[in-house]
């Protein structure tokens, strides 16, 4: 099973547009934003609607079978697509390390989509001394994965704020933005149900660009 040699679809024609077709393969895509934004929703619809295998770490337990199923029904998909997720649940960052290491020798050109989500949540619940040397090896591996293999590889973010700045900001934002080619804001709008995603960074793309979309049963979608 081999998905496309492009960018892996989305699913929204509008983040798909503001990304130039999609998620780009061989680099490290960083997704961020508040709660509830549609991070691990967005992360498991590009896995649900493209070919291959994907390798999920799930830190937070936000990784929901039923939700996929559910979206995989909404959208007419037939066939067990859960066969296609292999789901890791790290419980501590050190194991979340030995997780990421051994995905190197896991992942091939069988599989599409590598997600981390989210990389920095366990990093976060524990002191952080001495551990942004394990994150950055981690990103690491994970840009060897994604040039070895030619897959997509997402790192889910969480965010932090900056009293002094008066802004919200990426958790661990210097060691992720260093290794991350491209970075992808999620917001939310004031109407129920509405988020924004705002490209902050793309190899390709200018930045800034901006994409509404809505989330519903069906997973995300346009507006």
């Amino acid at each position: 099973m081999r998905g496309t040699a492009g960018p892996l679809t989305t699913g929204v024609r509008s983040i798909d547009g503001i990304l130039g077709g999609g998620f780009e393969r061989g680099v490290l895509t960083q997704i961020y934003g508040p709660y509830a934004t549609g991070k691990t929703t967005l992360a498991i619809q590009t896995g649900l609607l493209n070919g291959g295998y994907v390798a999920y770490v799930d830190t937070e337990g936000g990784f929901s079978p039923e939700r996929l199923l559910r979206m995989a029904r909404e959208r007419g998909m037939e066939g067990d697509v859960m066969e296609r997720f292999i789901v890791f649940t790290p419980e501590s960052f050190a194991e979340q390390f030995r997780i990421v290491g051994n995905l190197k020798k896991i992942v091939n050109r069988t599989f599409s989509l590598v997600v981390v989500d989210s990389i920095t949540s366990l990093y976060r619940a524990e002191d952080r001394r001495g551990l942004s040397a394990g994150l950055m090896r981690q990103l690491q591996a994970l840009s060897w994965i994604a040039r070895r293999n030619n897959v997509a590889v997402l790192v889910i973010n969480q965010v932090h704020f900056d009293s002094r700045a008066g802004v919200t900001r990426p958790v661990a934002e210097y060691v992720m933005g260093y290794r991350c080619k491209d970075i992808l804001r999620l917001d939310k709008l004031p109407m129920p149900g509405r988020r924004l995603a705002v490209l902050e960074r793309h190899r390709t793309r200018p930045e800034g660009l901006m994409a509404k979309f809505k989330i519903t049963e069906k997973g995300l979608e346009d507006v």
